[in-house]
């Protein structure tokens, strides 16, 4: 079931406030329309009654999707500096649900699922393009680790990220990345990469086993586990 609340809302733009439905629960395969808007951008947007602009609440909700296998727990960009205390409660809070500390029948729905932590919309639209396209989201955040140490003219910094986009059609022998900024998540700029380069990743266990590793061990596999401070 998803779940949603009314919630009185100031508007960004001139500050009146807005009755806004915000999510606290999305079942993908209940609600197939909730996960194309997401991935559409328009997912908890709405306009001001006032003033008539378009807004989009930060996130704050958990996603489930049986069917994919995926349970994902998304919180605002803002409370990735806290990513080691928000990792350790989201263990417990999916435990509860679908792990060790569940019924036996969401234990077993819960068995091979995904679970993951995720900042900010950008985030979480890269786990589900990721796997739409079938790939591993640990080659991804390796494959991007790579990428940093190769690219020295890359627009890196605390105010962009790097995320996957697509395996383009018409060259499926390329990834597409792009640079965005992290606050309105707007274009910077695109990366192709062969995808030789993912494949590769595989086949240098050796040189990502230390980092593979952390990982796969991680509610909050992002490459900027590595370059955020876990504040407390």
């Amino acid at each position: 079931m998803s779940l949603f609340a009314t919630t009185n809302v100031p508007c960004p733009a001139c500050g009146k406030q807005v009755a806004f439905n915000t999510v606290h629960s999305v079942n993908a395969v209940g609600r197939p329309d909730l996960r194309e808007a997401i991935i559409k951008g328009t997912f908890q947007s709405q306009a001001c009654p006032s003033c008539k602009k378009s807004f989009r609440m930060d996130p704050r909700f958990t996603y489930l999707d049986v069917g994919r296998n995926q349970w994902i727990s998304v919180l605002p960009l803002a409370e990735m500096d806290q990513w080691r205390t928000h990792e350790e409660e989201v263990h417990g809070l999916f435990d509860r649900a679908f792990g060790r500390k569940a019924a036996p029948v969401a234990r077993e729905i819960g068995v091979g699922m995904k679970a993951r932590l995720v900042f900010g919309w950008p985030a979480l639209w890269e786990k589900l393009a990721i796997d739409d396209h079938h790939l591993d989201d640990i080659q991804v955040e390796l494959l991007k680790v790579g990428l940093l140490r190769s690219l020295p003219e890359s627009p890196f910094s605390f105010a962009t990220e790097l995320r996957f986009q697509e395996v383009p059609k018409k060259n499926p022998q390329q990834l597409s990345f792009a640079w965005l900024n992290s606050t309105t998540a707007d274009f910077v700029q695109g990366v192709a990469v062969p995808r030789a380069l993912y494949d590769d990743v595989a086949l240098r266990a050796d040189e990502w086993k230390s980092l593979r590793s952390e990982f796969s061990n991680a509610l909050f596999l992002d490459m900027n586990r590595l370059i955020v401070p876990a504040g407390v």
